[in-house]
């Protein structure tokens, strides 16, 4: 009997060894295959990256001018010409599935690209537009549809480029965002006191072609090319099996991505996500004033947030590579801080304190939740499914960024105070936060 449990050791240990050895070789061809993730020209593509979310930063702010100036120009009433900035906005995040489909087919790079000369024909189109009209086609569907093939791709690709170091980067990259609300905001108003509503957008539509420059920088990595062959693959699969049976295998293949309940947790997260922070914004700089402040030091506290965003998002990052740290919980804190701090801002606003307090925990830990959102995703879906969820998950963002607004707007028109408006919020993020929480991560592909 000893001798019999001894080969069976030595069997086992030779199995287990043997296993190890072809994970070990799996590992190192993994290694060799992707050679150019997390190095070299990685870097540079998430300098793009950076450099294109700082314009979607800058072009957030910009909104509010651009409402200005079209209000100025064509004398119409304030809500048809609000159409304008709430259609480039929402399509910004609703347009998401089709920057998926523009990518998937051709490449983040196309994407990005295609993003610079929307965006430039937009802008250059709205300084020759004659009316509101046409505006709202130039300013609020040409460039919204180039800021959505820009976000949704300037955030996949760097997923494609990182691997071991992906939260990091994917920190540093999207806090372009804060830093182009923030820096790019002086030279917006400069640009548009000293060179008037036509100058304004003529260097508005330079500036923005920058993305066609970032998204050069973008060439394809080997685990962008492996995705896209994987993707061919199954799509050949799945109509030899099927025949002639299935005319739309894209939409087929997005459609089956939907049966995965927790991506449906992450959408509807991000939707909730969406409407509770939009919800807060839109407020935020009217209360302050009605709690006995002046404009300017409202305008100060929200721009302060703007900063902290970037640290925010950069730290978030860097705290997720952390071994031990779950980084599906790490996306749902940031929707539960928010949430608790949401409901003790009322009790503590009267004092200019309590609302820089309140300042500094909106900005730190607004936008978090998109530095984790490319690691969770693939989790659950894989990278070869990457962009499509990712498409998806922004156009439910996207629903929620368009709906907030009006729902603060029906609290406070139905008698409701801004107070409600807030505790609204607070009960949408700390409930998703719960709720979210719930998913399970699966061991997928990188």
């Amino acid at each position: 009997m000893i001798e019999i449990d001894k080969t069976m050791e030595k069997s086992n240990s030779t199995s287990e060894s043997l296993l190890n050895k072809e994970h070990i070789h799996k590992e190192d061809i993994c290694k060799r295959q992707f050679a150019d993730v997390d190095k070299g020209w990685a870097w540079v593509v998430l300098a793009g990256s950076f450099g294109t979310f700082c314009l979607m930063g800058g072009t957030q702010f910009a909104s509010g001018i651009v409402h200005m100036i079209l209000l100025e120009k064509y004398q119409t009433s304030v809500s048809l010409t609000s159409v304008a900035g709430a259609v480039h906005t929402s399509l910004i995040s609703i347009g998401a599935p089709l920057s998926s489909f523009v990518l998937e087919r051709n490449s983040c790079r196309v994407a990005i690209v295609t993003c610079g000369c929307l965006f430039f024909l937009g802008y250059l189109g709205t300084a020759f537009a004659p009316n509101i009209e046409c505006v709202i086609f130039t300013y609020g569907v040409v460039a919204g549809v180039g800021g959505a093939l820009g976000f949704t791709a300037s955030m996949v690709v760097v997923g494609y480029n990182f691997q071991r170091r992906r939260n990091i980067a994917m920190g540093i990259a999207v806090a372009g965002v804060g830093f182009g609300i923030t820096f790019l905001a002086p030279l917006i108003q400069f640009i548009y006191k000293e060179y008037g509503s036509f100058g304004f957008f003529l260097l508005i539509s330079a500036i923005y072609a920058q993305s066609i420059v970032f998204g050069m920088l973008a060439i394809p990595s080997k685990l962008e090319l492996y995705t896209k062959a994987r993707r061919t693959e199954q799509a050949v699969a799945e109509n030899n099996k099927n025949g002639f049976s299935s005319r739309c295998p894209k939409l087929k293949d997005s459609l089956s991505i939907l049966t995965n309940k927790e991506l449906l947790l992450l959408c509807f997260g991000l939707f909730n996500f969406g409407l509770g922070t939009y919800l807060i914004y839109l407020h935020l700089p009217r209360y302050i004033v009605e709690k006995g402040f002046t404009p300017e030091v409202a305008a100060n506290l929200v721009s302060l947030s703007g900063i902290l965003t970037v640290i925010g998002r950069i730290l978030t990052g860097s705290i997720a590579t952390v071994k031990f740290i779950r980084d599906d919980i790490l996306y749902c804190l940031p929707m539960f801080i928010l949430g608790i701090m949401t409901i003790i801002y009322p009790y503590i606003s009267s004092t200019f304190v309590g609302n820089l307090i309140f300042a500094i925990f909106l900005g730190s830990f607004y936008g978090n939740v998109y530095v984790l959102t490319t690691s969770v995703s693939v989790k659950h879906v894989g990278i070869v499914n990457l962009a499509k969820a990712i498409g998806i998950q922004y156009f439910f963002a996207g629903l929620g960024i368009l709906l907030g607004p009006i729902l603060a707007g029906v609290i406070v028109d139905n008698g409701g105070t801004y107070e409600d408006s807030f505790y609204t919020a607070a009960g949408i993020l700390s409930g998703t936060a719960s709720f979210v929480s719930k998913s399970k991560p699966l061991e997928t592909e990188t």
